[in-house]
Order: structure tokens, then sequence, then C-alpha cells
């Protein structure tokens, strides 16, 4: 259950009937994937691309040059015929927070989290925009609570703007840990995971309860960080202090038992989290961006599996709005 980021832009039932691309706009690129076919398990993918950014055009999910962003988005629409989409919001620019519920009616739980938005977050509710999950009772110890984003207005209404320059409709906006969940976390999966996304310049870790968001955190290390920035040390020092900081704050009953890796550079660092993991009897592996969309046994995708791990966000992106 939740409130779209986009529904006080657009009434939601015109849109979620029209097809549409997953589009991730991130530090490094641009990625967009759509999908043919009528449901999951059984797509397949119609359309992928990916076009690198100039380095600091995009920074911490900080839009640097609207004109300069615009000319590429607009490219990268008339090289990919991309009508509607579905667009990411980076973890940097979303605010996360949990507050106790008294119902499950959608609409009550919207007016309710209205109220609790200026206490949580830097916002004030006239410049926010929100959606919210129901958590797992699991992690709630049997309380109602939802997780919820709030996403600066102006952050969505800029993004909004430039890509209707560029002859792209956006139809919702989601945030990267909630698309890369979608994406690798097989549905309807009731267990805590890590999501460790590993980046060019930074790293996001994600925690997941029963497809719920419940934690993020971006570190500024990537794979291309020099020795210098301390190796992939801070990586792994910041795996263990969340891992350490859930255990301590959640219920016993969501505790965490996997990590899931994914970004491209993720199979290069893949041994050194499963040592740091083993210390808390946690599995590792790569993850599938395909987990929900098909089954591989039945159909091979063009892209390949170590690019996958780069589409992990635009796969989720490119699922069903619900």
């Amino acid at each position: 259950m939740h409130s779209s980021l986009l529904f006080k832009f657009f009434p939601p039932p015109k849109f979620m009937l029209m097809r549409h691309a997953g589009l991730e706009i991130s530090d490094d690129a641009i990625r967009c994937l759509e999908y043919a076919g009528v449901r999951a398990p059984h797509l397949r993918i119609a359309k992928f691309a990916e076009t690198m950014l100039p380095a600091g055009l995009v920074d911490g999910g900080e839009i640097k040059d609207d004109k300069a962003l615009a000319a590429v988005l607009s490219k990268f629409d008339r090289d990919n015929d991309l009508t509607y989409a579905k667009i990411s919001v980076p973890e940097e620019k979303a605010y996360l927070f949990q507050t106790d519920i008294a119902t499950t009616d959608p609409l009550a739980i919207a007016q309710n989290i209205e109220f609790k938005i200026e206490e949580n977050v830097p916002l004030a509710v006239a410049d926010a925009v929100f959606y919210f999950d129901i958590l797992p009772m699991t992690v709630t110890g049997g309380a109602l609570r939802a997780s919820v984003s709030v996403v600066p207005r102006a952050h969505i209404e800029k993004v909004i703007d430039l890509l209707r320059q560029s002859g792209i409709a956006p139809i919702a906006f989601e945030v990267v840990p909630k698309s890369i969940a979608k994406a690798v976390i097989p549905a309807h999966s009731t267990s805590t995971v890590m999501i460790v996304q590993i980046m060019k310049k930074k790293s996001g870790i994600y925690i997941v309860a029963g497809g719920v968001v419940c934690f993020t955190s971006t570190v500024s290390w990537g794979a291309e960080s020099t020795a210098e920035s301390g190796g992939s040390g801070v990586l792994t020092k910041e795996i263990s202090r969340v891992s350490a900081y859930w255990l301590s704050h959640g219920q016993a009953s969501a505790e965490i038992k996997d990590i899931i890796l994914v970004g491209r550079p993720a199979p290069l660092f893949e041994d050194e989290i499963r040592k740091v993991a083993a210390e808390s009897e946690l599995s590792v592996s790569i993850g599938n961006a395909w987990s929900n969309s098909f089954s591989l046994d039945r159909y091979v995708p063009a892209i390949s599996m170590n690019d996958s791990l780069d589409y992990a966000v635009a796969a989720g992106l490119a699922m069903d709005l619900q």
C-alpha cells in the first residue's frame, strides 16, 4: 500500500494502464529498460540502453547543469524512442522514516503521514512528496507501522520539467532502493535482506524486510575509489556497522539472513564481502535483476549477466506500478 510520489501531479487510473520504460538517472549514467509481455514471470526485454554522463553533471543525485542534462536526455529519447517512463529517485534525495499508524486504509494513512512529515524531515509538507509501505509485523513486533520515503517537491518538479523538454512523459517516481528490491528479491519474500549496490564513486546499503525498504545508507566509496580513500575496507566496515545497528534495533524475527550485491563492479568485491559476512553467518550472492521478470531457463536476454547488474534499478522501475 502506498501513496505514489506523482499521484498529486497525475490522476493514476489513466497512466497506470500505459506501457512504460524504467528510466534511471544516476551520477554515472542514464539507463532505460522496457518489458514486453502481459505480466511477470513471463516478461521479455523489449528495449534497453545506457549512456554515460560526464563527470560532475549529476553529483550525489543533485543535477548541476539543467541544460546539459536536458540535452543528454533529448538525445537518449531520440535514440531509444521513449514515451512514458517511471523515474528513479537517488537515495541521497530521499528521507526515510517510520511512523505508527492506526489503520491500513491508504487514504487515512496518507493523511496521517502529512501531519508527521515536518516532525521527521527538514521539509514543510507543501514542499514534499512522499511514498509509504506498511512494514511487516516481523519487523515491528506486531505494531502497525509505515515506512515513509519523502522527497523534496523541488527535485521532482525539476526532473519533470527536464523530461518534458526531452519528450519523455514521467508517470511516477520511485526511490532507488525500492526499485532494486522489486527486481532482485523474489516476490512475496518475507525474509530480511541487505542489498549492497556498488557504483563507481559510491555505494548504497539498504535493508529490506518483506519487500519493504526499512533502512538506507550511502557511503562515498565506489569501485573507482583509490587505495588512499581507504580501499574496500570502507565498504566492508559500513556493512558491518549497518548489520550491527539492525541487530541491536530490529526484531529478532527480522534478522538479516542474506546480502545481495548489485552493480557491475560487484563480483570484484564478492569475496571480500563474503569474508566479513561470514562473521555474522550471512550468505552473500550476486543479484539477479530478472528474478521477478522471467526465468533464465526459458529466456536468455540480450543483456549479459555482468551488465545486468547495472540494470537492477531500471528493471525494477519497468515493472508494474503496483
